[in-house]
Formats: C-alpha cells, structure tokens, sequence
C-alpha cells in the first residue's frame, strides 16, 4: 500500500514536472525566441493600454471590466508560445491574473475598499515589470 502511493507521488511529480518544465531550450533558436518576446510585447502592449483607456474613463464599469478580462486573455495566450523564455513567461501570466484578480474584485460585494486597493497595487506593479522587459 505505502509502495503504491509513493509510486504514485512520485508520477504525479514527475507528470508536474513535466508540464512545467521549460520548454525554452536550445530547441528554438534565437529568432524564434526574439519573435516570441516580440508577439508577448506587442499583446502586452495593446491589452494595457486598452485597459488604461477603458478604467479610466469615467462611468464605464462594465467596459472596463471587459478590457481587463480581454488582457487577461490576451496575455495568457501570448505566454502559450513554447519559444518564450521562461521568466517572461511567468511575468505576462501574473499580469494576467493581476487583470483577473482585478475584475472580480470590482465586484459589488466581493472585496472591500482595502482588498480592492490591493488588486490595484498588484496590477500597477505587474505592469511596471511588463514596462521594463517590452519598453514603452
């Protein structure tokens, strides 16, 4: 009984593992990876600054909430390319789910004045880290 669950542990582990891994190996080429990094910018870039269009215009909760939950989307499928380095990966995903986080706690009675703040926070310095790897 012990043997089978350490046996499965251990294929869980290793199917995790495998699913993680880095797939940003000598296998792509550095073409390849610089287009990747290219397409992420560019996504990344076009879902910020539909979001800081759309939250800041006054009186437009509901296109704001769409705008995020649209970047949110686009960044998780730009960070789907295989030839993306691994640390801009994890970068464009956690804005990504900073944008999500963000959407539901605009939710009438889902988050308070402080939780909401710090999804706000957590945006604005995602997207700072964003900023610093595509530029401007």
């Amino acid at each position: 009984m012990a043997l089978s669950t350490l046996l499965s542990a251990a294929a869980l582990t290793t199917a995790f593992l495998a699913l993680t891994k880095s797939a940003t190996d000598s296998t792509y080429t550095a073409a390849q990876r610089a287009a990747a990094k290219t397409i992420m910018c560019d996504r990344y870039k076009l879902a910020a600054r539909s979001v800081e269009i759309e939250t800041k215009t006054p009186d437009n909760t509901a296109l704001a909430r769409i705008s995020l939950t649209n970047g949110a989307v686009m960044l998780e499928t730009a960070a789907m390319d295989p030839a993306l380095d691994t640390d801009a990966r994890a970068d464009v995903r956690a804005l990504a789910l900073a944008y999500q986080d963000l959407t539901v706690m605009g939710t009438n009675g889902v988050a308070g004045e402080a939780q909401f703040q710090a999804a706000m926070d957590a945006v604005n310095d995602k997207d700072r880290v964003m900023k610093e790897l595509c530029g401007d």
